[in-house]
């Protein structure tokens, strides 16, 4: 099946313009252009058109579950917290923020051979080093998460930016995939109010089985898993929607702190 499709460069050159201006998009504007996508496969295919053509090099990738199918979006806005404590977030128009563990790949990871899969402990192979990490969320749709799958998908499943946190313990990694109940509470704050507090969970238990699904079935126009780049699973408190707080501290007791601000 073609994918790169007239009406998908349009909705990709269209999504770029929407994240150059800081604008939205309403699917029944684009509906009536016939130029909303019908399937994973096409969403993958304006999400590419659209990264190419805001032009960032791909820093990562979000990787999630749709009915039991992996998919991924870029991460174009990827920012070190090394650099800075508590970090000063460049990029306006942050509308939520999920707290994750991510991981940093020591190596590329090629799609598996033709009869061949890899294995989880194929995945650590490729791994550098595990994070905690926040995902800042934003949308160039009108109705964000809410339209439909594949058109969200193209909108790169509402990534704004992420943020590389601090490394933590293989040992934390595997307490969250086995819903360890003694795992301590995860502590989201706002400007000093708590927005959560609670024990963490990943959408799919275990942060890592994303990661092995998608490098078994990739899906993108945009290289692929390479070296160096950072790789995102699921969020482990949800969305937490922002009104107005720019000192985001997250305390993980034992595990990781984490403290960044947003532009006013």
């Amino acid at each position: 099946m073609t994918t790169m499709t007239e009406a998908n460069i349009r909705l990709g050159a269209i999504l770029a313009e929407a994240e150059n201006q800081q604008s939205s998009l309403s699917v029944a504007k684009l509906e009536s252009s016939g130029l909303v996508p019908d399937s994973i496969e096409t969403g993958m295919a304006a999400q590419a058109i659209a990264a190419g053509a805001i032009g960032k090099e791909i820093g990562g990738w979000k990787i999630g579950v749709n009915s039991g199918r992996a998919i991924a979006a870029p991460l174009l806005d990827v920012y070190d917290t090394s650099i800075d404590t508590p970090f000063e977030v460049p990029k306006p128009g942050t509308v939520g923020v999920e707290i994750e563990i991510c991981f940093v790949l020591a190596n590329d990871i090629p799609p598996p051979a033709t009869g061949q899969e890899y294995s989880r402990a194929d995945i650590f192979s490729h791994i550098a080093s595990v994070h905690l990490g926040a995902e800042l969320v934003s949308y160039r749709l009108v109705e964000e998460n809410k339209a439909p799958f594949p058109l969200f998908l193209a909108d790169r499943l509402g990534n704004h930016s992420f943020v590389l946190g601090p490394e933590i313990d293989i040992a934390a990694l595997e307490r969250v995939a086995n819903q360890d109940a003694t795992l301590p509470a995860l502590v989201v704050e706002g400007n000093g109010d708590v927005l959560f507090a609670a024990a963490p969970k990943h959408p799919q238990a275990d942060p890592v089985a994303p990661l092995i699904a998608y490098a078994n079935a990739p899906l993108d126009h945009l290289g692929g898993l390479k070296r160096g780049q950072i790789v995102t699973t699921g969020s482990l408190c949800g969305l937490i929607r922002l009104s107005g707080q720019t000192a985001i501290k997250t305390s993980w007791d034992g595990i990781a702190d984490m403290a960044l601000n947003l532009p006013a």
